[in-house]
């Protein structure tokens, strides 16, 4: 009680030196002590203590006319710890207890539902969609549209946009009055607290954090130095530590010591478990690892080391420097993060760079300069022996600082390039040569260069108070920090740490188009930029939620298809991705505890955010889908006998009614079992297939194959399933005039059946990445999202008849078309519409819009009725089929999380890249020895595949494979491309492949021409899969 006012300061120093954001006490009183003034024991005799803290939580926040203030979040929270003294026999630590206590001031997962609910809440206010897509009729409304307000619809394009500038409207929201989706895409709205949040990431992005100044002598680093520094606080896995440093002394090559450590951040906390053979999974359950990264040297050289928690298999990744610190000599160190890869600069000059076999993860823990606190264990340096407790002799409690004295400690929370490490060096150089003087060294202050290496700045109050106005719609006066970047479409950000407000001009007239089209955008940037780090081999979908926003360059080839965006300043288009990385990172936190079985209910979390999809990261989808996908496998596998040969005799007697098709002999093996059985983990296969009277054994080819030939019987006229779009007809007119949308004639239960059968097929291809060679329109995507189909889905697929709806819907404006030029009159309507309540469908026949409509006259006086009618049967035509659909694919996949993605990630998960890439085949092949990806042969392979065109391509991707589209995600590819040696290599020979092995013996070829020719001959005409073994004997013309 005579030292409670120097605990208090104690450990108020202690978590600023941590970071402020987390108080980490070790559960040992002697690790404790340490800690002034808890040196002295009070009481000697006790072997358990305890420490009651009262504390509050602080959090800096927005308040329009104040600017950024720190607000009281909670306050009078109370926490007792308990600590132990421990023994030489008895640890003070138990067995699968951790080693440390942990208060935090990160919201609770209830305070993070809250949060992200009221925003969706929200959102959902603002969420009015622009455009004739939006314009939704149902079958159930049996209003009369209004003409006028459906003419003004459908002569809205895709293309227009309605903007309000109204004060009274929420921020983020375009006023608009047009009917939107059950799941009508919402907008984002720029609360406060969100606003606040983009402003300091955006600061950040642009400037860097100071920990150590280059000016005065420096920071000198003893072996106990511990210096924290919060966390910036940014999300992304990708940053830069820089500084200068002087080590004083060589170390002992015969040192027994742990490694010395220079910089880190995070923190490793483990258990005690004194029986390492009987609980050795305990510490693995229940260790807490967030020491993510780690710069130190190894006690017996000066090699500088990097340990990312980055590897496959828990074990820290190790990258390290080819080339030694010199000692007593300032030297200048930086290392770049690039989230898939670490790189190594020594003097400007980068000595090495690693891969990491899986991507760091990112965190908001504090930066500690200097050792680890006592009791934290470093990435990949595990204790003495298995099990010791923390107090025992350990890597983890003998681990010190490096003796060093550092200057210019920079944190970057983005990976700076090699000209940008550079630059820092230039930026803050010595202002003399003595560089092996630790006292005479000097560097001058940071000059003013702006962009990556301005220093930071405070946010301005006033610029705060001109984005609220802004972001509202009203207009206000902007006093630009640098107009000149934000008020062209140039690629530069503007400089320095401060945002410049002049930037949110355009924030008021955002629509969900154009979030939809600045999401497809961004992700082609991501694209660009896996492929150019190579990640492609490394199996991951391109982060959008690492890549760094404010300083990512948007060329203007990428933007052209954009026509929305064209026109906004590229720092608005940056500005608007920060928001939504902001956004995705909360759904993240609280996406386990959404149950999606609600997202048909309007008042749900889950239909919120079903209503944000389209603004929903696919990686932060991923992750709950991989896991429920992962629970819910019970597939074994099923044996399945097809008859190819009847199945060809059938097409060459012009049946077409499918009975005799593979798709309708899988249809009567598969359909009728267990859907469980179907259910198999990613990779595997759910049914193993045998060619009657082929000699072909089933090791994932033929499978692949009978995957193919099905969707090839399915957009054909073999099975009356799927017809051709009506833009495909007549010589062709109008977009997507390669897809194939469901028969609306075929409605009978047996084809009701098929179509549930085909929506299994769609949930095994998304659960095993057996992708379906299938060409759909939205009219069929969008239904089994749960989305609404619109005007412009129809469009989509039938431009003649969406063309005669909008000219009807433009020219009967008024009651009175005789008082309106231009409109129609009595007589001219009947020359536009049939005399019947009649249209013509998808498949050219006739339909009756109402009952006995054939029947029924088509006046003038009924025009209200037969355009709404019209409407309906269109956007309704084929909604059985798609149904029938969505219910087979609901017995394979948890059809209640398919809400949460948009129509077009579902055609990609089912159907992978329809495009071809050869770059993305070339990052996933690998080549068996002797052969190799610098051989002659195999360089002419990529020129003649780069040339062939799509069908091409898609046939040789069929000839060794036996599928005809690529995963959309590189961890799909469960067997890379393999290229292999060939037996005989003239130019006379063909290639063999092995579709169960996803290989191809290529000869070597002499020339490309030849190639090329033995190429093309193989992939046309050899489709059989029968050398395995002899072929069996099977009676040809069997065709019961």
């Amino acid at each position: 009680l005579d030292n409670i006012h120097g605990i208090t300061t104690s450990l108020q120093a202690y978590l600023n030196r941590c970071g402020g954001a987390d108080l980490v006490l070790p559960v040992s009183f002697k690790l404790l002590s340490e800690l002034k003034p808890f040196g002295v024991d009070p009481d000697p005799s006790c072997d358990k203590k305890k420490l009651r803290i009262l504390y509050r939580i602080e959090r800096e926040e927005y308040v329009p006319g104040k600017g950024a203030v720190m607000n009281v979040v909670k306050d009078k929270l109370e926490r007792t710890l308990v600590f132990r003294m421990g023994t030489k026999t008895q640890p003070a630590v138990g067995d699968g207890e951790l080693t440390h206590h942990t208060i935090s001031s990160s919201p609770s997962m209830f305070e993070q539902v809250v949060r992200i609910s009221r925003f969706t809440l929200q959102a959902q206010v603002a969420a009015p969609e622009t455009s004739s897509s939006s314009a939704t009729v149902t079958t159930d409304s049996k209003n009369k549209n209004n003409l006028k307000a459906a003419a003004s619809s459908s002569s809205s394009s895709d293309g227009d946009v309605k903007k309000s500038s109204s004060a009274g409207s929420p921020r983020g929201v375009a006023t608009t009055s047009t009917t939107s989706s059950p799941f009508g895409k919402g907008n984002i709205v720029a609360t406060d607290e969100l606003l606040i949040e983009a402003v300091r990431l955006w600061s950040l992005e642009g400037s860097y954090t100071q920990l150590v100044p280059p000016t005065g002598d420096g920071k000198e680093l003893q072996p106990k130095t511990e210096l924290g520094f919060a966390n910036p606080g940014h999300f992304s896995n990708q940053f830069t530590a820089s500084m200068w440093i002087f080590l004083k002394k060589e170390p002992s090559k015969k040192s027994t010591a742990a490694p010395r450590a220079i910089l880190h951040r995070g923190y490793h906390i483990t258990t005690g478990d004194p029986s390492p053979q009987k609980f050795a999974f305990r510490r693995v359950k229940h260790d807490t690892s967030r020491m993510l990264f780690m710069i130190l040297m190894d006690a017996r050289d000066n090699y500088i080391q990097v340990h990312c928690d980055a590897s496959s298999h828990g074990a820290a990744h190790i990258i390290k420097s080819k080339k030694q610190v010199p000692v007593r000599k300032w030297t200048h160190v930086a290392v770049v993060c690039r989230g898939h890869a670490i790189e190594i600069f020594i003097d400007g000059k980068i000595d090495f760079k690693g891969n990491l076999q899986r991507p760091m993860a990112g965190n908001v823990d504090p930066i500690i300069l200097g050792r680890p606190t006592p009791g934290f264990r470093a990435a990949g340096l595990p204790p003495s022996r298995p099990g010791a407790p923390t107090n025992a002799a350990t890597p983890e409690a003998q681990m010190q600082s490096v003796e060093a004295v550092v200057k210019d400690v920079r944190w970057y929370v983005r990976d700076l390039s090699e000209k940008g490490v550079k630059a820092i060096m230039e930026d803050c150089k010595p202002n003399n040569r003595k560089r092996s003087s630790q006292k005479n060294f000097t560097l001058q202050s940071p000059s003013s260069l702006g962009g990556d290496f301005k220093s930071p700045n405070m946010i301005n109050e006033a610029h705060l108070d001109a984005i609220d106005a802004l972001c509202t719609g009203r207009r206000v006066a902007i006093e630009s920090a640098d107009s000149s970047s934000s008020s062209s479409n140039n690629n530069s950000s503007n400089a320095g740490g401060d945002v410049n407000p002049s930037i949110w001009k355009h924030w008021h007239q955002w629509t969900p188009r154009m979030d939809m089209q600045l999401m497809r955008l961004f992700t082609e940037i991501a694209e660009h930029r896996q492929k150019a780090m190579g990640i492609f081999k490394r199996g991951a979908l391109p982060s959008l939620i690492n890549l760094p926003a404010r300083m990512v360059e948007i060329p203007d080839k990428l933007l052209r298809p954009y026509p929305l965006l064209r026109g906004i300043p590229r720092e608005c288009l940056r500005m608007r991705f920060l928001f939504i990385q902001i956004l995705n990172v909360r759904i993240l936190s609280v996406l386990p505890m959404v149950d999606f079985s609600q997202a048909l209910s309007p008042w749900s979390l889950a239909h919120r955010l079903s209503a944000l999809s389209h603004l929903i990261f696919l990686e932060i989808k991923n992750i709950a889908w991989t896991h429920i996908l992962q629970q819910t496998a019970t597939g074994r596998g099923h044996y399945v006998n097809i008859n190819l040969p009847r199945a060809k005799k059938a097409q060459e007697r012009g049946d077409t009614s499918g009975r005799k098709s593979v798709f309708f002999q899988l249809y009567l093996q598969l359909h009728f079992v267990k859907p469980s059985l179907l259910r198999v983990d990613g990779g595997s296969r759910p049914w193993v297939v045998s060619y009657a009277g082929f000699g072909g054994q089933d090791a994932g080819g033929l499978f692949r194959d009978s995957v193919s030939t099905l969707c090839t019987e399915l957009q054909s006229k073999w099975v009356p399933l799927f017809i051709p779009v009506p833009n495909s007809r007549d010589g062709g007119v109008g977009d997507n005039q390669e897809k194939w949308l469901p028969n609306p004639s075929s409605r009978s239960a047996l084809h009701i059946s098929n179509y549930a059968f085909v929506g299994k097929l769609m949930g095994i291809a998304v659960r095993g990445s057996h992708m379906l060679n299938l060409d759909l329109p939205s009219l069929v995507w969008k239904p089994l999202v749960g989305d609404t189909v619109t005007m412009s889905d129809v469009k989509a697929v039938d431009v003649i008849a969406h063309g005669r709806i909008e000219s009807l819907a433009k020219a009967l404006v008024s009651a009175n078309a005789a008082a309106t030029s231009g409109s129609i009159n009595k007589e001219s309507y009947m020359d536009l519409v049939p005399n019947k309540f009649i249209m013509i469908g998808y498949d050219g026949k006739e339909v009756e819009l109402k009952e006995d409509g054939k029947n029924i006259d088509n006046t003038w006086e009924t025009r209200e009725e037969y355009l709404s009618l019209l409407k309906q049967a269109k956007l309704a035509e084929v909604r059985p089929q798609a149904q029938a659909i969505r219910k087979g694919l609901g017995t394979i996949v948890p059809i209640q999380l398919l809400p949460l993605f948009t129509w077009q990630e579902l055609e990609m998960m089912v159907c992978g890249k329809r495009e071809i890439d050869i770059d993305y085949l070339r990052a996933n092949t690998r080549y068996r020895a002797p052969v190799k990806g610098t051989d002659p042969h195999v360089k002419m392979l990529w020129e003649v595949l780069e040339d062939f065109n799509h069908e091409e391509r898609r046939l040789f991707l069929r000839f060794v494979w036996g599928q005809s589209r690529l995963p959309y995600n590189p961890a799909d590819f469960t067997q890379k491309f393999e290229i292999l040696s060939s037996r005989d290599n003239n130019d006379g020979v063909l290639p063999v492949s092995h579709t169960c092995f996803f290989s191809v013996e290529l000869p070597r070829y002499t020339n490309k021409a030849s190639m090329r020719e033995k190429i093309l001959y193989a992939i046309t005409n050899c489709h059989s899969i029968d050398t395995d073994h002899a072929a069996q004997n099977v009676d040809w013309d069997d065709e019961s």
